[in-house]
């Protein structure tokens, strides 16, 4: 099978700016450089299709508990894991590069760009994060969408 090097042009160059009492005085924000998602992204497609078996999967074995409260803790676990999965696929396929200045409450540091921080993004309760992230899945659906509108415009030529 022949083996190309993806491109590695960002379709999507993402910057939200962030409350100032995440970083570390000043402007806070978070970018991502990334490749478009959905169909004209053929790993995205892959990942996404693996993720939803997964979550059948999860569903299935859920639909057997006998216990009421053991059911609907489940159910909310499962959504968890399903998100994060989301968010795993889309960092997996899409994310060519991402930055911060964030700081690590811990630390005190501004936190490594790694897959782990950026899925603990997807985690965490300050509103104004879930919402960057759900605009950069957004935005990153949104150029694949245009990129396969111009190739079907393309084709009809």
């Amino acid at each position: 099978m022949l083996n190309l090097k993806k491109r590695e042009i960002p379709m999507v160059q993402f910057r939200r700016v962030l409350p100032e009492f995440l970083g570390p005085g000043g402007e806070c924000w978070i970018e991502v450089d990334a490749r478009a998602g959905g169909a004209v992204n053929p790993e995205y497609m892959a990942g996404q299709e693996q993720l939803i078996l997964r979550a059948r999967v999860l569903d299935r074995q859920r639909q057997k508990l006998e216990d009421d409260s053991a059911f609907v803790h489940a159910g909310h676990k499962n959504m968890l894991t399903v998100v994060q999965g989301r968010f795993g696929v889309l960092y997996d396929t899409c994310v060519i590069e991402w930055r911060t200045n964030i700081v690590n409450a811990d630390t005190g540091q501004p936190l490594d760009q790694t897959r782990v921080n950026f899925l603990a993004l997807t985690e965490v309760t300050v509103p104004e994060i879930v919402a960057a992230m759900v605009e950069l899945e957004a935005e990153i659906l949104k150029a694949g969408r245009i990129m396969r509108e111009e190739q079907d415009a393309t084709e009809k030529n």
